[in-house]
């Protein structure tokens, strides 16, 4: 206990000499990527931006071959879809602007998991409805299985 009051007495006294000008000069630097980790926070992008892409060209068997069996896809209206509701969804639905913003980011979880964030914008129409854009943060959970990685969970907020 007196521990605790004498580091936090420290950390007062710290704030107070900090805003009297007193503070320490150096700066803590901000990790650096490693240089595996980008290069897999790439590849995931590319896996990402091949998934808009096929649902532009509606191509059904690189979906299916995206997604694995398990996915959940949670949506800016809160729309929910597994693999074969998407799938169907994409039968309906109309890609028809998409703008990615190039600072995307990654968390590996761990060796076999990776969780990819990132912004973007879409305009899109379902069932040849009205078309509406949204901009969200969005991020996709991905798995390695068998040497490939799959999409396993891919969820939008949208931004206001």
């Amino acid at each position: 206990m007196i521990a605790r009051r004498r580091l936090m007495i420290a950390g007062l006294l710290g704030g107070a000499l900090g805003l009297a000008g007193q503070a320490p000069t150096a700066v803590a630097q901000l990790p650096k990527v490693a240089p595996e980790a980008a290069k897999l926070r790439d590849e995931l992008m590319a896996l990402e931006k091949g998934s808009w892409g096929f649902m532009k060209d509606k191509n059904f068997d690189g979906m299916r071959n995206f997604l694995a069996d398990d996915v959940l896809l949670i949506f800016g209206d809160g729309s929910r879809f597994n693999k074969r509701e998407m799938l169907e969804m994409m039968k309906d639905f109309a890609l028809l602007d998409l703008k990615i913003e190039p600072t995307y980011a990654l968390r590996l979880i761990s060796p076999d998991v990776a969780n990819l964030i990132y912004r973007v914008t879409y305009t899109s129409t379902l069932k040849g409805g009205k078309p509406e854009t949204l901009s969200a943060r969005a991020s996709s959970v991905y798995v390695n299985r068998g040497g490939k990685w799959w999409s396993v969970f891919y969820q939008e907020t949208p931004i206001k």
